[in-house]
């Protein structure tokens, strides 16, 4: 079950559970993050360049190797066409230790609110319209719309 009491969606059953600290293995390393493979599950999660630390990371392959071993937490679980994708994030776990440094979720969900603010608007045109039959203020020239 998820947290918060919602209903899991068919399909995310026999998956790590949402906001969990796990140890996994580097599977291999992207120019946008690193996918890790977690013992006990056979479905791989990735680790986007803007999880693996609280800096800004420009290549991933500088961050981690492929066969390192990783704490991870999960921060997303989703069914897109038919595939299951996991996320995990790294910077929001202690690597030395394995201790959750955001027990509460507050920084997972506030970035949550982030992505999908910035994804809900790329559906969106934007129409530029010209004013037109008017007068410059600037030059005094004429805009007509029509040309010439």
């Amino acid at each position: 079950m998820a947290a918060r009491g919602h209903r899991e969606p068919a399909g995310l059953d026999g998956l790590p559970e949402l906001y969990s600290v796990l140890q996994g293995e580097v599977a291999s390393v992207t120019t946008y993050g690193a996918f890790v493979k977690i013992p006990g599950y056979r479905k791989q999660g990735l680790v986007h360049k803007s999880e693996m630390s609280a800096c800004r990371v420009e290549n991933p392959a500088e961050m981690v190797d492929v066969g390192e071993q990783v704490w991870v937490k999960v921060i997303g679980r989703e069914i897109q066409d038919e595939k299951v994708k996991l996320s995990f994030s790294m910077k929001a776990v202690n690597q030395g230790s394995g201790r959750d440094l955001d027990p509460n979720n507050v920084i997972a969900e506030q970035d949550e609110r982030r992505r999908r603010r910035f994804s809900d608007l790329t559906g969106q045109k934007i129409t530029l319209e010209a004013v037109l039959n008017t007068t410059c203020k600037n030059c005094g020239c004429k805009v007509t719309g029509q040309e010439e």
